[in-house]
């Protein structure tokens, strides 16, 4: 979970929300600024930031981005949705929209059917 530090809170609400009703993963914080850097030592499945994926390092399950630039027209303010190659948009996204792709990221991995492009 990565979002400006100005937005630490909501990061940290997302964080705390995912972590307790997914106690079995791990869920970890970063600043934007400390992306890349965590992305390296993590290497986590599912990435949930105000970047979009092109930005930083590729080749996870899921990338979700949520942006967060105010100055942003209605249209450009949709989430933007990758797993496993799939792209879609949403208004949002609901917390349980990030724990389906959580689940469907998870489930591609037990399958083996998980390719990593998004």
């Amino acid at each position: 979970m990565a979002f400006e530090d100005i937005r630490r809170v909501y990061r940290d609400v997302f964080v705390k929300a995912i972590g307790d009703l997914r106690p079995a993963l791990t869920v970890r914080s970063a600043s934007l600024d400390g992306l890349e850097r965590a992305l390296e030592r993590f290497d986590p499945d599912v990435v949930v930031c105000s970047q979009p994926n092109g930005y930083h390092l590729a080749g996870h399950g899921a990338w979700v981005h949520i942006p967060t630039d105010d100055g942003l027209e209605d249209d450009e303010r949709l989430a933007e949705i990758c797993l496993d190659g799939e792209r879609w948009r949403t208004d949002g996204p609901r917390l349980s929209e990030l724990l389906a792709v959580i689940d469907e990221t998870q489930e591609r991995m037990r399958e083996g059917s998980l390719s990593g492009s998004c």
